[in-house]
């Protein structure tokens, strides 16, 4: 017995020790045979001053299961159905060619051959109606295909029955074929969205500008000059297709479309020289045509070429102008068709002009043309990297 401790020998409350918190025995008591033991909790310490953390992003829904209960995701395949419909719109596509082949064998116009492209038009057309009229969203990708192909080959198939059927050279002709073809391809477009209606619609209004500009334009610029009259006529339907159809979704097709027949036209023109030219070789000394001319023709007039040097250049420099514009498109668009236009015309243009202008040095023409792709290309090298180290940068902030 100590000193301090109380006569009784019963402890103090106040010097009694202070017994330790309980455990938690939770996670010590052992669970019973039939109970897996539970996994060690882990707290993860953020720092107040770290912005809260995003959440995880949401998986994707299933392309085949629903958005709300009552209506289907839009199928992004067409399935069985496309199949289908590619069949049976070039068996319907057959019957309109051969009635319009047969429909007047005789001179006359056979009616059992005409009846039945006309009916396999009206069949075409009116699926395709029968297609818009389902839900957009809900006929997805199937209803599209069943608006598209019978639709668009449908209003080829009216074009060719209301020239067949009328069968005159008449400009109204052209008109009333052209203007049918860009308003059925219009609200074909609107219908389903795709591009097979503006490649449509971009011939119908070739049709209609051709007869227009030969009606109104081609007798007051007389015959001097036909290739560079060509050449711009090419060029400007090709800019102002380009132009409209840039504020469609479809603008890429609809200017690469557009940029084909362009491509092709210059091209033809720049043939129709070379061609002119070697056949002014060959018979120009029967003609009585004077000597060659000289590089790039040095003569004035056409001398044995039958053409201008300057018109050659005209086209070569409208050509340019086409080349250019794509040039842009493709960097606005990142399309390659664009891409693909841009190299093709002067890979074709500039030898057929050479051809056409019996250049004495063509040594010259490849250097010039090697010196200036050169130097464009490394302009796009250095254009290229600097991209590429702003690029870094921002990813490096």
């Amino acid at each position: 017995m100590t000193d301090d401790a109380p006569a009784n020998g019963t402890p103090d409350p106040s010097d009694r020790p202070v017994p330790p918190p309980a455990a938690d025995t939770s996670s010590t008591t052992p669970s019973s045979p039939s109970t897996p033991p539970a996994p060690p909790a882990t707290a993860i310490v953020t720092d107040p001053a770290d912005p809260a953390e995003p959440a995880a992003p949401t998986a994707p829904a299933d392309a085949t299961g629903p958005i709300e209960p009552e209506l289907p995701v839009r199928a992004t395949r067409a399935g069985t159905a496309g199949a289908v419909v590619a069949l049976g719109t070039g068996l319907l596509a057959a019957a309109v060619v051969i009635a319009a082949v047969r429909g007047r064998d005789d001179g006359g116009l056979d009616w059992s051959s005409y009846g039945v492209g006309l009916g396999a038009t009206a069949v075409l057309l009116v699926i395709a109606v029968l297609g818009a009229l389902a839900g957009r969203r809900a006929g997805g990708r199937a209803r599209e295909e069943v608006v598209t192909w019978p639709g668009a080959v449908g209003i080829l198939a009216t074009a060719v029955m209301i020239g067949v059927g009328i069968d005159r050279d008449d400009s109204w002709v052209a008109y009333l074929i052209g203007g049918t073809m860009v308003v059925l391809a219009a609200l074909g477009y609107v219908a389903a969205r795709r591009a097979a209606f503006v490649v449509v619609a971009i011939l119908g209004l070739a049709l209609v500008y051709g007869v227009a500009f030969d009606d109104f334009v081609a007798d007051s610029l007389g015959d001097d000059h036909p290739q560079v009259i060509g050449a711009v006529l090419v060029s400007v339907f090709v800019v102002v297709v380009t132009l409209l159809g840039w504020a469609l979704p479809s603008r890429a097709v609809s200017g690469v479309v557009v940029g084909v027949f362009g491509l092709v036209g210059i091209l033809g023109i720049l043939a129709s020289f070379a061609v002119q030219r070697f056949l002014a070789d060959m018979f120009g000394g029967m003609l009585g045509m004077s000597g060659m001319p000289g590089l790039l023709g040095g003569e004035k007039g056409s001398g044995s070429r039958g053409f201008p040097a300057s018109d050659v250049w005209w086209v070569v420099a409208l050509g340019g102008v086409l080349a250019a514009l794509w040039a842009l498109a493709a960097a606005i668009s990142n399309h390659s068709g664009f891409s693909v236009l841009a190299i093709a015309l002067p890979a074709l243009g500039l030898p057929l002009a050479c051809l056409a202008l019996a250049a004495e040095h063509p040594t010259w023409w490849s250097a010039i043309a090697a010196v200036a792709g050169g130097v464009l290309l490394l302009g796009a090298t250095l254009l290229a990297r600097l991209r590429g180290r702003r690029t870094a940068d921002v990813l490096g902030r």
